[in-house]
């Protein structure tokens, strides 16, 4: 299989690549222009709104992993401008020069996030849930909304709604153990850490590993429209956070209050990242037959960034 791809450099995408081509297929990735060392890829500009749709012809699948980090920096108006700017058109973009191919691919996996349900409270959210309000929930229903060209050619095309990745290479686990700034001064590893507020909001995670293996099984079966990507035990931040502690061997026994998080983080990247709780649950992967490896948060955890 010939999977062309975008966002290739970040965690889940270089994970990607590298498992692809582990079992033997080709990746093209696709790169800005300027992009230096990737001979051979295909080329991309979403902010001049140009792209050599030319290279894609007979590309058997395509994902579009590219998007700005949404937690890396205080959401002015200008930073949600660029967060929404860096999946929107972008996909938009990719998903009408699929469409326009006289050989188009098969199948076309476009990254969304479990931050299109934004604040639920302790209900079960499945695919066929409604989107949340706010500003992420309105920017993942227009970026999944982007990919309707795609549909329209016939392409099957699914949109992937992932948690919190656990990870030790670094995403958002990265970030939240070190939420002040460099990880030598991150609380939970110095022992002073605690749940997030009252602890109660729900947080839906999935293993690096599983991340993978799901985009995989999207990929060569017959899925289709959102699809989650969440281990199915979610658990509530203090749970979570405990397990933080004991893959650290290091006391998590109280709450950090929520005014410190808004404080260094600005309360509206606070409020979506860290207090919005999302009881999600992987039913279309259920359903279709995939099983997970990690379904244990604390071991999932101990693995990842046990000391």
């Amino acid at each position: 299989m010939h999977v062309a791809i975008t966002g290739s450099s970040g965690l889940i995408g270089s994970n990607l690549v590298a498992a692809l081509e582990e079992a033997g297929h080709r990746v093209s990735r696709v790169v800005r222009p300027q992009t230096s060392g990737t001979d051979g890829a295909l080329t991309w500009d979403p902010a001049g709104g140009e792209i050599e749709g030319g290279g894609f012809e007979g590309v058997d699948a395509v994902v579009n992993l590219a998007g700005r980090s949404i937690g890396e920096r205080r959401w002015t108006t200008e930073e949600k401008q660029r967060i929404r700017d860096s999946r929107v058109p972008s996909t938009r973009l990719l998903a009408g020069a699929l469409a326009g191919l006289d050989r188009p691919p098969s199948v076309f996996v476009s990254a969304s996030a479990i931050g299109f349900y934004g604040d639920r409270g302790d209900t079960i959210l499945t695919e066929d849930a409604a989107p949340g309000t706010g500003f992420f929930p309105e920017v993942c229903r227009e970026w999944e909304d982007a990919t309707a060209p795609a549909v329209a050619a016939g392409i099957r095309t699914a949109t992937i709604r992932s948690g919190i990745v656990l990870s030790a290479a670094g995403g958002a686990l990265e970030r939240l153990l070190a939420p002040f700034g460099p990880s030598w001064i991150s609380p939970y590893r110095w022992g002073l850490g605690g749940w997030v507020g009252n602890g109660r909001q729900w947080w839906s995670w999935i293993a690096l590993e599983d991340e993978i293996r799901a985009i995989l099984h999207v990929l060569e079966g017959g899925l289709s429209g959102p699809v989650n990507l969440t281990a199915p035990d979610p658990v509530t931040n203090k749970t979570f956070m405990r397990a933080v502690g004991k893959a650290l061997r290091r006391p998590v026994m109280l709450p950090i209050p929520e005014f410190v998080f808004k404080t260094v983080l600005g309360s509206e990247l606070a409020e979506a990242t860290l207090f919005d709780s999302q009881r999600v649950m992987p039913a279309e992967l259920l359903e279709d037959g995939f099983e997970f490896h990690h379904t244990d948060v604390t071991a999932t955890l101990q693995k990842a960034i046990g000391s």
